[in-house]
């Protein structure tokens, strides 16, 4: 009795799998991720949550970024700023304080900046140890999408991994 009790468990852990699922992020590009506890969407926001971390996904909306600043047409320039400060320094000087506010944020220049070439996307992000998170903004033709990445630097650069061309 006790064996064939021991032999069911045996079987039923090697009949689990993980599910893996595939978010589409444009014509071109798409995200792969584990199956995670639970999936949430509330207004412009995806959220994955695992045992131990979380990814949010938005679309960037350059209107919504700063209440009050409507950053339309630069949104891209600005948030390449946060990361390189060559860029920062072509602004308006109340847009390059606002820059450097940001990247406090994040932990640069501390944190080290992520850089990666997918398709024709453009990856930038980084990880900070200090905050246990980290921020991945993906630049494609239709889109600006910011990942936000709570836990740690190896889930971080797994999302990052896990950026793929369709």
């Amino acid at each position: 009795m006790a064996l064939s009790r021991m032999a069911a468990v045996v079987l039923l852990l090697f009949t689990v799998h993980t599910q893996a699922g595939e978010l589409v992020l444009s014509q071109n590009l798409k995200l792969q991720y584990s199956q995670p506890n639970l999936i949430s969407h509330s207004s412009n926001t995806l959220i994955l949550k695992y045992d131990d971390w979380v990814v949010s996904h938005q679309l960037v909306d350059p209107k919504t970024v700063y209440t009050r600043i409507d950053l339309s047409g630069i949104e891209e320039q600005y948030i390449k700023s946060l990361f390189l400060p060559e860029i920062r320094n072509t602004f308006p000087e109340w847009l390059q304080s606002l820059s450097e506010e940001q990247a406090l944020q994040f932990d640069l220049p501390l944190a080290a900046v992520t850089q990666k070439q997918v398709g024709n996307a453009k990856l930038i992000g980084t990880y900070s140890k200090k905050n246990g998170e980290g921020y991945l903004y993906i630049f494609d033709k239709t889109a600006i999408h910011q990942f936000r990445v709570i836990g740690s630097e190896q889930q971080y650069q797994q999302i990052i991994e896990n950026v793929k061309e369709r």
